[in-house]
């Protein structure tokens, strides 16, 4: 049935439904308030994909805010169906307005997209692209506003998505599913811009393809707007992303620099006074006025997410309006947890080195708690098999993030306000040290933005070790051969830290008042309490995070990390590890030159030589054909017609023609389709290199993700194609010479 409703509350209306969901007019009955809800059909609250698209609006709906922006109350999940409570306007949509009005005068229309870019400026500050910015999701109100809603397809700055958006407005790189930026949404806000005061949208065409090529290559067609405001048009719509305004803050200060040349300091009062002479009949017909409420809602959306809904216009429920105790009784808790993918969606390139279907992904997940509230990285895993084990598996995952929520400040004891008057913000990191079919190993870091903890009781570390064929958790005294408790293999292991430990390092100098580990060095004294020695398996060998204050080093060394290699720690790793690890052999780890410095790396892994300035890393064990997983290492000062240079800022090529795609098991296909996802410094031993991000698309559909790094002193280039399992941590440990 899809007529459930939200106990506590009294629907005055519909306003309308959409492709997954309906929104209705409401009356909170504690407080009185009109709110607007939109509701998840029941039929799709078993759908997972439904379900988390659903929760992602909410979480982004969390994260933004703003005068200009539809404010979200709360997120409420129950076993009936799932729900968005959010604030209401008393306004009309800038569709309706240009479906009775058709074209706007300029200083109109740039007073309703001056409102409406402050909306999107607000959301690209936390970090969000909207991504279907359109007059439908436009709310114009009595009062002389515009406000942005409607954030159903929204994601995070820099993050890829499939071609997500309405054709007539969506930009050169959302029809590609390339990388969305705040640049993205102001294309699309000058292509209504263009649409309110040229009378028609920029580009018309039946077929989607048609539309599509026009948006890519076609002329931008400025010469049909006023003169004043061709400028804006022909900076906002440019084909390249870097030739737009940066995002909507730019663009706003542009605007008005244009409006105020070419209209006079009065063109926002006098632009508002003109669309309130033609807006204000619609107004007074909208939704809400017509049910005799103090405030309205947007128009429905036909064929997406039932309609953007939004602001109060005062005096409305307070930002996280509480569940009553009849809607509690009903559906348990109000969810208050929401979660986003931080990275594209693409599955990571096949590698023969991982067998596993599985698909590890990096997300991210908000909450708002009593007194502080938390952003951070957790891992998640998809693709196994035993769906029984993968939850198993997820459950562990979540653990360690669930456990620092209600043990930093217990939930009957809240933390004070900080000395400026802001909560504590808590937030973790998350890295994968290793993954394979057998075996994953996570590490979280954790810190609280606050005065009140002092700065180790702020931090904390935790590893994570999991046997993936049954989903349970390893402890760090179980990844080892009865040395917790034992003094004597304790001491064994603690002599593999100060022999494994590198210049600059603190467990490379003795310290001040040495000490030894003690006999129960892997137990913490409590589930709260972190151990004094954590360790998880790496792809080079086992990382250990110490707190060696223990051992009598400074607190500013706890905890330390150092990596020792397997091959020292063979006789004290349990049978069941080693059993995971691949046996004896793969435990063993040796040296590779690559010329500038020398590479720790598992024994199974081969450097081959070559006569080209291409040497291959071969990581894959008993494999010597072209698919074979392979780190490139390639010598940019060796120069020829074959094989010219590689070029920082461009993807990894040292070819006349196109690279191949080897690593999707298609080597007769070509990369194409270049799309820069990151760019940023990352070590190389001691030294930093340039670190670039490549998505490419194959000629066959597939995409590939080319990692680069280049060390411009010594001109090499360091390429990984497969998505090779502790690469950077190899790189990270790599001894110059």
């Amino acid at each position: 049935m899809d007529d459930w409703a939200l106990p506590g509350f009294t629907e005055m209306g519909s306003l309308g439904e959409g492709g997954f969901g309906r929104v209705v007019l409401a009356r909170h009955d504690e407080s009185a308030q009109v709110v607007a809800i939109k509701y998840l059909y029941t039929r799709f609250a078993a759908d997972p994909r439904r379900l988390a698209e659903f929760r992602h609006e909410a979480q982004v709906l969390s994260r933004v805010s703003g005068p200009h922006i539809a404010r979200l109350h709360q997120f409420v999940e129950t076993p009936q169906g799932a729900a968005i409570i959010m604030e209401a306007v008393h306004g009309i949509s800038l569709k309706e307005i240009l479906g009775r009005q058709e074209k706007l005068e300029p200083e109109a229309a740039l007073a309703i997209l001056k409102g409406s870019l402050l909306g999107l400026a607000g959301a690209h500050a936390a970090g969000t692209v909207h991504r279907d910015y359109k007059p439908a999701n436009v709310l114009v109100t009595r009062e002389g506003q515009s406000k942005l809603v409607d954030f159903g397809i929204a994601v995070l700055a820099g993050q890829a998505g499939v071609a997500a958006g309405t054709p007539a407005y969506m930009a050169p790189e959302q029809w590609a599913g390339g990388i969305a930026t705040p640049a993205t949404d102001v294309y699309a806000a000058t292509c209504v811009f263009f649409q309110c005061v040229a009378g028609h949208k920029p580009y018309e065409a039946e077929q989607t393809e048609v539309l599509r090529t026009l948006h890519e290559y076609a002329p931008i067609p400025f010469g049909e707007v006023p003169e004043p405001v061709r400028d804006l048009i022909a900076r906002g719509m440019a084909k390249d992303v870097a030739q737009r305004p940066s995002g909507a803050a730019e663009f706003v200060a542009e605007l008005e620099s244009s409006a105020r040349k070419a209209y006079g300091e009065d063109w926002e009062r006098n632009g508002w006074h003109w669309l309130a002479k033609g807006a204000g009949v619609l107004v007074a017909l909208s939704p809400l006025a017509l049910l005799g409420a103090g405030t309205a809602a947007a128009p429905v959306i036909a064929g997406g997410a039932a309609g953007g809904v939004a602001a109060t216009t005062g005096g409305g429920i307070a930002l996280g309006l509480k569940v009553t105790a009849a809607i509690a009784a009903v559906t348990a808790a109000a969810v208050g947890t929401v979660v986003v993918v931080n990275s594209g969606d693409d599955p990571a390139p096949p590698s023969t080195t991982t067998l596993a279907a599985m698909k590890v992904d990096l997300l991210t997940r908000t909450e708002k708690l009593n007194g502080f509230d938390y952003n951070g990285k957790y891992v998640r895993i998809s693709g196994l098999k035993d769906k029984a084990v993968e939850e198993r598996v997820n459950k562990a995952l979540m653990a360690p993030i669930d456990e620092w929520l209600t043990s930093v400040w217990a939930p009957g004891n809240p933390p004070e306000k900080e000395p400026d008057g802001d909560i504590p913000h808590m937030s973790t990191t998350a890295e994968v040290l290793r993954q394979d079919d057998k075996l994953l190993s996570v590490v979280y870091e954790r810190s609280v933005d606050t005065v009140q903890l002092g700065n180790h009781g702020s931090y904390d570390v935790r590893t994570l070790v999991i046997d993936l064929s049954g989903g349970d958790v390893i402890s760090t005294a179980h990844l080892f051969d009865d040395v917790e408790g034992n003094a004597e293999r304790m001491l064994k292991l603690e002599n593999t830290f100060y022999a494994s430990a590198k210049p600059g390092e603190c467990l490379a100098e003795p310290p001040s008042r040495p000490e030894h580990l003690p006999a129960r060095s892997m137990s913490g004294p409590n589930a709260e309490d972190r151990s004094i020695v954590q360790a998880a398996p790496a792809t080079s060998g086992m990382v250990f995070y110490v707190s060696a204050y223990v051992l009598g080093y400074a607190m500013a060394c706890s905890p330390t990390t150092v990596t020792v290699p397997y091959d020292r720690l063979v006789d004290l790793l349990s049978p069941q590890v080693k059993q995971l690890l691949g046996g004896t052999s793969a435990q063993r780890t040796k040296e590779a030159d690559v010329g500038a410095f020398t590479l720790t790396t598992p024994e199974t892994w081969k450097l081959l030589s070559s006569a080209t300035p291409e040497r291959q890393l071969v990581t894959a064990d008993q494999c010597t054909g072209p698919q074979c997983a392979n780190v490139l290492f390639s010598d940019n000062s060796r120069v020829d017609p074959a094989t010219p240079a590689y070029e920082p800022g461009k993807p990894y090529n040292r070819s006349t023609g196109p690279r191949p795609c080897p690593s999707l098991g298609a080597s007769a296909e070509t990369q194409g389709s270049p799309v820069l996802q990151m760019k940023e410094l990352r070590p190389i031993g001691t030294k930093k290199a340039a670190y670039e991000e490549w998505r490419l698309t194959c000629s066959g559909g597939g995409t590939v993700t080319q990692r680069v790094w280049f060390l411009p002193k010594t001109q090499l280039v360091i390429v990984d194609e497969w998505n090779t399992p502790g690469l950077d941590k190899i790189l990270e440990e790599a001894r110059w010479q």
